[in-house]
């Protein structure tokens, strides 16, 4: 089995210059990392469109901070073009999870995250 694919072959868009390494994440990391990201898919409040990706508002009664970011670190070990930044807003303590990437990732950011 081959485990590398390009996002182009995961979401069916074209994506030059995205590699997915599915391989990355280790078995015995991968339950947990499929957990993480069912919980952040149902976490995500709302999406702003980035320049180079998006933002998106977390519901961190789905998915808390500490969570969140063992996602970036599993997530960062299969799509390494990822960009990730984790911030609180000052004003109301909202937290937001913004992914960036080179052109291309906006589609694939939709396709895997479905909103």
């Amino acid at each position: 089995m081959n485990h590398e694919a390009t996002a182009q072959q995961i979401s069916g868009k074209t994506a030059p210059g995205l590699t997915c390494n599915l391989s990355g994440i280790p078995p015995q990391e991968k339950a947990r990392y499929e957990r993480l990201v069912e919980s952040l898919r149902h976490a995500i409040q709302k999406r702003r469109e980035l320049t180079d990706g998006y933002a998106f508002l977390i519901d961190t009664q789905q998915i808390d901070t500490r969570q969140l970011v063992e996602w970036v670190e599993l997530e960062r070990k299969c799509c390494p073009f990822f960009g990730f930044e984790v911030r609180w807003d000052g004003q109301d303590n909202a937290v937001w999870l913004d992914l960036t990437g080179p052109e291309g990732v906006k589609d694939f950011i939709i396709e895997e995250f479905g909103c």
